[in-house]
Parts: C-alpha cells; structure tokens; sequence
C-alpha cells in the first residue's frame, strides 16, 4: 500500500462510520485525496487533512459519522483555502454519494501532455482506471491483420498509402473509428459494473462516448475534453522532450512529423466543435482540475 495511506498507528482506534454503518479506520492520507478535487495542491491537501485530524485529537473524537466528517473537511477548507473551495467539496461529495458511473475522456494530438494529465486528474477525481486508445490499438493490432485494416497499423499521424492521395486526416479518421469501437466497449463494462474510469488518447473521436453511453440505464456521467496546444513551440519542446526522456518511443518520429501533428490537432478541433465538446488549451493558465469536476456536477445535477 502506498505509505500515504496506510493508517497510522495511533489511529488505528479513530474510526469513520460510512452511509452503511461500516466501521473504517480513518486516513489522514485517503481524506487529502479527497480534496484534491477541489483543485488545492497536495501539500495543502495534507495540510487541511491534518488540521482535520488535530481537531479529531484535540476534541477527543474517536468515532465519527461520515457527514459529520465531510462537514468538518468543509469546514477546515474554508478556513484554509477558501468559502468556493468548500463549496466545491461538498457538491463533489453529493455527485459521489449519487452513485452514477463517472466517465472522462481526454484526447488530443500526440505530444499535448495527454498521457501526464491523465494520471493526475485520476489521482486526483478518485478515478482508479485509466484506460489508453494506444493500448487498445496494440491489442487490436494482434487480432486485426493489416491486409484486413491497413490503417490500423500506421501512427495517427501517417497515411497509408500516399501514392493514391489518400490525407492524413482521412486515415486518422478511419483508424480512430476502429479504436473507439474497443474504447466503446470497455467503457460500456465499466458503466455496467459501476466503475469510474478516465480514457486517454489521440483516438477518442469527440463525442463518441458520449453517443455511445446515454442510453444506458445506469446513466453514467461523461465527460469530454479535447486538450490542444495552442503555442507551436511550447508543443515543440514538449516532442523534444518526449525524445530525450522516452527513448522508447521514438520521439524522433514525431518531431520529423511535427507540421502533420499540428494540422492533426486542427482536425480534431474542427470535429470537436461540430460535436460540441469543449476544449482545453494545456498552455493556458486554467485550473483542468475544476473545469472537469464542474462538468461532472452540472452534468450529475441536470
């Protein structure tokens, strides 16, 4: 277990009452994970988790219901951070509490930061899948030959066959629809399985998730982002970077390629706004945090 969440020993006695009457031992490390999600940074998470667990001491509470805790996170969130920040706990505690699957979706040109993003934002949403478009090409790969599905066997960013003047843009887009097939699949098993899952990937089409899950009785929450990279040479030093820190993916390629990834992420900006999915520019100074936990709010509350 990682060492921020194993209980520690003296407090091994301090337990939190959950909605089904379990008795769980309370984690300082499990209650900052929380609160993450409120877009605090973790050392002010942990922050705000020990103040939590000196109030806990100082008051002699060893026993405690989990409202009366989410109650008193809240309370310490203001006090720290601020009102909005406690607001902003408390309704990602009623989505929660709701039940309904989570679904997010980022996808984006090779080299955004897709990859990066999506690990803190499932560390930080409480979100224990990921699930990579590449992998799921790699797998399909080996069952598909490419006599069968030739573009499935190339780079998002290649073409097929240049001697019949085939784009780009086309060959990503047959591609991408193969792979969404498979993303479509897993994601319906988790929704039906009641698991919250983050995909991540150039293949995710926008708005392919979304179409292919509203029907579904457990009316999962999804949402969509298309994450770009507005500023060429900030892209640029991010495939250099790539290069130079994960040799094993020959990051060469991609610089080689760099102007077909950019007309690339026009493409996918074009078909991201004729599905209405919104988008995020990775340069910028927004918080993706809270923009996407907003979404599942107002998307949980509609």
């Amino acid at each position: 277990m990682p060492k921020d969440l194993v209980v520690e020993a003296a407090f091994r006695d301090y337990t939190v009452l959950d909605r089904d009457s379990n008795e769980l031992p309370f984690s300082k490390g499990i209650l900052a994970t929380s609160i993450l999600a409120t877009g605090a940074d973790t050392p002010r998470a942990y922050d705000i988790a020990e103040a939590v667990q000196r109030h806990l001491i100082g008051q002699r509470i060893s026993r405690i219901d989990a409202p009366a805790l989410t109650a008193l996170t809240a309370e310490m969130i203001a006090t720290h951070l601020s009102q909005p920040h406690a607001d902003r706990y408390l309704m990602w505690q009623k989505v929660r509490q709701i039940g309904r699957p989570i679904i997010v979706s980022l996808l984006g040109a090779s080299g955004v930061g897709k990859s990066t993003l999506a690990t803190r934002l499932a560390l930080r949403l409480n979100i224990n899948q990921v699930v990579t478009t590449d992998a799921l090409r790699e797998v399909l790969r080996t069952v598909i030959p490419a006599s069968v599905l030739p573009e499935l066997h190339v780079s998002s960013y290649e073409a097929i066959d240049m001697d019949l003047g085939e784009s780009q843009a086309v060959t990503y887009q047959r591609q991408a629809r193969a792979v969404v097939a498979a993303s479509v699949a897993v994601a319906r098993r988790c929704v039906i399985e009641r698991k919250n899952a983050l995909f991540e990937g150039v293949h995710l089409l926008p708005g392919s998730l979304t179409a292919a899950l509203e029907t579904l009785p457990e009316k999962p929450i999804v949402v969509e982002i298309l994450l770009v990279l507005h500023d060429r040479d900030l892209h640029n030093r991010r495939l250099l970077h790539r290069q130079v820190a994960e040799s094993g993916r020959d990051g060469s390629r991609h610089l080689a390629r760099f102007e077909v990834i950019r007309n690339l992420q026009e493409t996918m900006r074009s078909l991201a706004t004729r599905a209405g999915t919104r988008e995020f520019d990775i340069g910028s100074e927004g918080d993706l945090t809270q923009l996407i936990a907003r979404e599942i709010v107002d998307r949980a509350f509609e």
